[in-house]
C-alpha cells in the first residue's frame, strides 16, 4: 500500500492547523501592527493550505467520475456506429437480395435498437 498521499494529506492538515494557530498568537501579543497583518496573511496561507488537502480527494473522486463518464460515452457511440453499419448491411443485402433471387435470404434479425423482453 502507498502511504505517501495519506501522509502528505496529514502533513498538509497540521501545517495549516500551525500556521493558523502560530498566526493567531503572534496576533494576540504583538502590538505591531506589521505582525497582525504578516500573522493574518500566514493564517490565511494556512487555512487555504488545509482547506485544500481536505479537498483534493473530492476533486480526485470527481475527476474519476468525469473520466468515466467520458469512456461510458465512447463505448456507446461505438456501439451506436456499429449498430448503424450492421443496419446498413443488411439493408443492402436485402436491396441486392431483391435484384437478384438467387442469392442466399438475408437474416431475419430484429432491429438492433429494441431491447429484448428478457432483459
Amino acid at each position: 500500500m502507498n502511504y505517501v498521499p495519506d501522509v502528505s494529506q496529514n502533513l498538509a492538515y497540521l501545517g495549516g492547523l500551525a500556521a493558523t494557530t502560530t498566526a493567531l498568537i503572534a496576533e494576540a501579543v504583538s502590538t505591531d501592527p506589521a505582525v497582525g497583518a504578516g500573522s493574518f496573511l500566514l493564517g490565511g496561507a494556512g487555512l487555504i493550505a488545509a482547506i485544500s488537502a481536505f479537498m483534493k480527494d473530492f476533486w480526485m473522486d470527481r475527476q474519476k467520475q468525469r473520466d468515466h463518464e467520458l469512456a461510458a460515452l465512447r463505448i456507446q457511440a461505438r456501439s451506436e456506429r456499429i449498430e448503424e453499419m450492421v443496419e446498413a448491411l443488411l439493408a443492402w443485402m436485402k436491396a441486392a437480395r431483391s435484384v437478384d433471387a438467387s442469392l442466399p435470404p438475408v437474416p431475419d434479425i430484429v432491429h438492433l435498437r429494441e431491447k429484448p423482453d428478457d432483459e
